[in-house]
């Protein structure tokens, strides 16, 4: 029987090994590998897209929409659903759409028969009287933000004091965007229609029968406070200082 020759044994099960080992590292990097890469399933959610491009203006109809699978991180947080679209068919958009892009319900102009709809649910409407001044010469318009102050008269005593900020204006007369009728063609109105909490509404309530209500416009896309505080007669008066040295008062004061 011829000898085997050890060393040809030995190197043999090197060999062997090695290959194990290698293929053992390879498919070791490649489970990593593929685990780190791994992307999760891509969550999609159905919502209403135009089945072609929408103008500016255009009436929106069940015929211009369907639904759709869209990735989530694509879809607006107020996109239009099965379940929901049906309230703003026949509407009006007051911006473009592209063809398959998620409606936001911001693109469409609701219109609606009844006052009470446009009003937000845990609030009420609330009328006060305006004139000439107090509506900033009739400037304010439905959709308009204002703050509400409060003109108290008495001997010595008189004061003004913030009553509400950022009070949203749902009608000027008989004129509310976003409700059919009324005339729209008369620009002139004497009361004003605001959107209040109850509680709000009660404290305006009882601030008709103790004061004065002014308003004041805020600009456009502003929502924070002007940390007012009562004014009183004696405040205003105190907020004068005379300047000496030049042989001529001065009062210095005011936002000039």
């Amino acid at each position: 029987m011829p000898k085997v020759n050890r060393n040809l044994i030995y190197l043999a099960v090197a060999v062997v090994l090695g290959i194990a080992a290698s293929l053992m590292a390879v498919h070791y990097i490649n489970s990593q590998v593929a685990a780190r890469t791994a992307r999760p399933a891509e969550q999609t959610r159905q919502v209403v897209v135009p089945v072609h491009d929408l103008k500016a203006g255009a009436t929106l109809t069940a015929d211009d929409v369907a639904s759709r699978d869209v990735p989530a991180d694509f879809v607006p947080a107020d996109a239009l659903t099965p379940d929901t679209y049906g309230r703003y068919m026949g509407q009006l958009l007051r911006a473009p759409l592209a063809q398959g892009a998620p409606i936001p319900a911001s693109a469409v102009e609701t219109v609606t028969d009844h006052f009470s709809n446009i009003i937000t649910p845990g609030n009420v409407a609330y009328t006060i009287q305006v004139d000439e001044a107090s509506s900033i010469s009739g400037l304010i318009v439905p959709g308009d933000h204002i703050d509400v102050l409060m003109l108290t008269s008495g001997e010595d005593s008189d004061s003004v004091r913030p009553l509400l900020s950022d009070v949203l204006v749902l009608a000027t007369g008989r004129h509310a965007k976003g409700v059919r009728g009324g005339d729209k063609d008369d620009d002139s109105y004497s009361n004003i229609t605001l959107q209040l909490t109850p509680a709000d509404a009660q404290r305006v309530g009882i601030a008709k029968k103790i004061g004065q209500l002014l308003v004041m416009l805020r600009p456009a896309g502003s929502s924070g406070p002007f940390d007012l505080k009562t004014l009183s007669k004696a405040d205003l008066l105190r907020m004068g200082r005379r300047v000496r040295g030049t042989g001529i008062e001065f009062i210095v004061g005011g936002s000039g």
